[in-house]
């Protein structure tokens, strides 16, 4: 056998699934944290892009309130759940 033959023959017979988690495994070990933060960067600035105005500033209301600007904090209080036992 050639050594294409026997080089596509083996892709035939991987797991496709095993092959992809190496090969992604592999990048991910060869990045930097620069390009990781920017993959990652681009990947959520595309997720949000898909949310409603709405849907981000609730998104932004529950989990980072405080990027708002000029937040009412009694504001923010009346509306927040209240996992302690001031109040």
């Amino acid at each position: 056998m050639s050594l294409i033959k026997d080089y596509l023959h083996q892709l035939e017979t991987m797991n496709r699934s095993e092959l992809q988690d190496n090969m992604i495994q592999q990048i991910l070990d060869d990045m930097d944290i620069k390009t990781m933060m920017a993959i990652l960067y681009d990947n959520m600035s595309e997720s949000y892009d898909k949310y409603s105005d709405e849907e981000l500033l609730e998104e932004v209301k529950e989990y980072y309130p405080h990027i708002l600007p000029e937040t009412n904090i009694s504001e923010l209080e009346a509306t927040a759940n209240n996992y302690t036992t001031g109040k």
